[in-house]
C-alpha cells in the first residue's frame, strides 16, 4: 500500500473509532454496485481499528452473492454464517438435546425462528405459559390460566397491562405500569425457581394468539424491555453467545475475529434468515467493541437495504470513477428511504500524489452526507 493509502486509512479509522466510543458499534459496509472495493475497507478497517485503537472486533461476510473476506484474510470459507444460521439458529426446539437450555435460551431461539406458540413450563407441582407470536413474547400465565399477565403495546406507549387491570379506568398509567411489572415478576420468579423445569413448545396459528388478543397491538420483542435488574441477568441469552465462537475464526491479530460466509447457502432476504442473522449481530455486538458487516451491494435485489435500519450506522464505499453519480445517488436513496443511519461515504480508489496526501487527509478524508 502507497503512503498515502496508509495515511488515509489511519485518519479513516480514526473517524470510525471516534463513532464506535459515542455507541456506533454494529457498523455494516456496503456499496452502491459490486468492484469498489467495500471489502478491502472493511478488512483495512477492521485491522487498523484493531492495531491502533485496540478494540475487539468482529467482521461478518454477509455478502452471500460474493464472499470475499476469507480471501482478503486467507481463510478458507467454510463452517462460517450460513452454517451457525442453520444449524444453531433453526435447531429443533423440542429436540433431546433442548432439555439443557435454559428459559433465557428458549426465548432466544424462539425469537430468532420468529415462532408463534406457547412454551410449556412445568416443575414442582406448577405450571407456566408463555405466549409467542413471531418471535415476540405476547403473554404469560401461570396454571390454567389463573393469572395472566398480557404484554402488548397500545395507545401508543408501548407499556404492558393485565387484562384484570385494563379496565379499571380509574388507574393512573404509572400505577398500572407498577402493577403490572410486580405481576410479571412474580411469575417470572416463581418459573425461575421451578426445580428442574420441564420444557416443551408448542405451535399454534398466528390466527389463535390474535383472536385471543384481538385487541393487542404490537407485541414485545425481547425480556430486556420489561425485565429489569436481577431478574434481566437470570434470563440472559448464554445459547448463542456459547455456540457462536465455534463458527468465528482467528486472523493474525488477537483482538480480530472473522466469520466468513460458511458453506450452506442462504437468503438474507429471507425473513428466515434475516431474524436469526439480527440475534447473531447482537450477541457479537454483546462480546466485540464493534461489528464489522460486509454487506452486498445496495443497486441489486439484496437484503442490505432489509437489514440496514437494525444496525447503528451504514458507511456507503464509493470508488472515485466508478458508477455513474446517478446509481450512487440511488443507493443512498435507498438507504435513506429503508430508515438506515447513513454514517457517511467513503471514496475509495482515490489517486492523489503523495506530497498532497497530507494536507488532503488532514482536511477532508471522507464527508458526512
Amino acid at each position: 500500500m502507497s503512503e498515502a493509502g496508509a495515511i488515509a486509512y489511519r485518519v479513516f479509522s480514526s473517524s470510525i473509532a471516534r463513532l464506535i466510543s459515542k455507541g456506533t458499534r454494529r457498523i455494516m459496509i456496503t456499496s452502491s454496485g459490486p468492484g469498489e472495493g467495500k471489502s478491502t475497507i472493511v478488512a483495512k478497517l477492521a485491522e487498523n481499528l484493531a492495531r491502533s485503537a485496540w478494540l475487539r472486533i468482529a467482521i461478518v461476510d454477509a455478502d452471500t452473492f460474493r464472499p470475499t473476506l476469507h480471501k482478503l484474510f486467507q481463510q478458507d470459507y467454510h463452517n462460517g454464517l450460513g452454517d451457525l444460521l442453520i444449524e444453531v439458529c433453526h435447531a429443533d426446539l423440542n429436540a433431546e438435546t433442548s432439555k439443557q437450555f435454559g428459559l433465557g435460551d428458549w426465548f432466544e431461539l424462539i425469537l430468532a425462528q420468529s415462532r408463534t406458540g406457547r412454551l410449556q413450563i412445568s416443575g414442582g407441582g406448577e405450571e407456566f405459559s408463555i405466549t409467542f407470536k413471531k418471535g415476540r413474547v405476547f403473554s404469560i400465565s401461570d396454571r390454567n390460566g389463573q393469572r395472566d399477565v398480557a404484554l402488548y403495546a397500545h395507545e401508543p406507549e408501548g407499556r404492558a397491562q393485565s387484562g384484570e387491570l385494563r379496565s379499571l379506568a380509574q388507574v393512573e398509567k404509572g400505577e398500572l405500569d407498577a402493577a403490572v411489572q410486580l405481576e410479571l415478576n412474580d411469575l417470572l420468579r416463581r418459573i425461575l425457581a421451578l426445580p428442574q423445569p420441564q420444557y416443551r413448545f408448542l405451535a399454534v396459528p398466528e390466527a389463535q394468539v390474535s383472536e385471543a388478543r384481538s385487541t393487542a397491538g404490537s407485541a414485545f420483542t425481547s425480556f430486556d424491555r420489561f425485565v429489569p435488574g436481577m431478574l434481566a441477568d437470570d434470563l440472559n441469552h448464554p445459547f448463542l453467545s456459547r455456540q457462536i465462537p465455534r463458527y468465528l475464526k482467528d486472523t493474525s491479530m488477537e483482538n480480530l475475529k472473522i466469520l466468513t460466509c460458511g458453506d450452506r447457502t442462504i437468503d438474507l432476504c429471507d425473513f428466515y434468515f434475516a431474524r436469526p442473522f439480527l440475534s447473531v449481530i447482537d450477541r457479537l455486538a454483546g462480546s466485540f467493541d464493534v461489528v464489522l458487516i460486509d454487506a452486498p451491494p445496495v443497486a441489486f435485489d439484496t437484503p442490505t437495504s432489509l437489514l440496514a435500519p437494525s444496525m447503528d450506522g451504514v458507511l456507503l464505499v464509493v470508488k472515485a470513477d466508478g458508477f455513474d453519480v446517478s446509481v450512487v445517488q440511488r443507493a443512498k436513496t435507498q438507504l435513506a428511504r429503508s430508515g438506515a443511519n447513513l454514517l457517511g461515504v467513503a471514496l475509495n480508489q482515490l489517486d492523489i500524489p503523495t506530497e498532497r496526501a497530507y494536507p488532503y487527509y488532514q482536511y477532508s478524508s471522507w464527508r458526512f452526507p
